[in-house]
């Protein structure tokens, strides 16, 4: 008696069981033994995606944080005018009408040498061009066109009240979201 196995598929271009087994060939779907090239355009295309959110994230951050520096600089400037202003209350009309001068035409202003004015030697209204030179012009070089309007309710009397209006220029500005200009306004009792 002769012992033959036989193949359980006589197909012919089949291979029998015992073959599939013996060289790890499956039937039905092939196997991917790879990435193609579709997964991979998919994948570069989300990272694409995932960093371009992540820069638009960026420049709105650093277009928030410039605005927090001009504001912050700009409450600086009206908080440093009250005390100037409160220092030399006889400087007080000096102060308005140079912060007018100033904000007119910046550049013209900081081009003029300030007023030398050190110690108590100086009389009330060269104080008051002295020091609204240092503010104005310091700021000029931290701010976007700032600009300084002082007013006093009345005759600027020593009870009047003084409002202290700074503006600047507002950087990257989009429809709705921000002014052509920002302003911050302070107002104090002089008494």
């Amino acid at each position: 008696m002769t012992n033959s196995v036989r193949p359980i598929n006589t197909e012919p271009g089949l291979l029998s069981l015992a073959a599939v087994h013996k060289t790890g060939w499956q039937s039905g779907p092939v196997r991917q033994k790879g990435i193609g090239l579709v997964e991979v355009m998919i994948g570069v295309l989300i990272f694409a995606g995932g960093v371009m959110a992540v820069t638009g994230m960026q420049s709105q951050a650093i277009r928030a944080n410039h605005d927090a520096i001009q504001r912050s600089q700009a409450v600086w400037m009206a908080n440093a005018a009250a005390e100037l202003m409160r220092l030399n209350p006889a400087g007080l009309p000096t102060y308005v009408r140079e912060s007018s001068v100033a904000s007119a035409n910046l550049d013209a202003f900081c081009q003029g040498s300030p007023p030398y004015c050190i110690g108590t030697t100086c009389a009330a209204d060269l104080m008051a061009s002295f020091d609204m030179y240092g503010l104005m012009c310091s700021s000029a070089n931290t701010m976007i066109e700032p600009k300084m309007d002082i007013q006093c309710d009345g005759s600027c009397g020593p009870t009047d009240k003084v409002r202290i209006l700074v503006s600047w220029g507002a950087r990257g500005s989009e429809k709705g979201v921000l002014a052509d200009r920002q302003q911050v306004e302070l107002r104090y009792n002089r008494n």
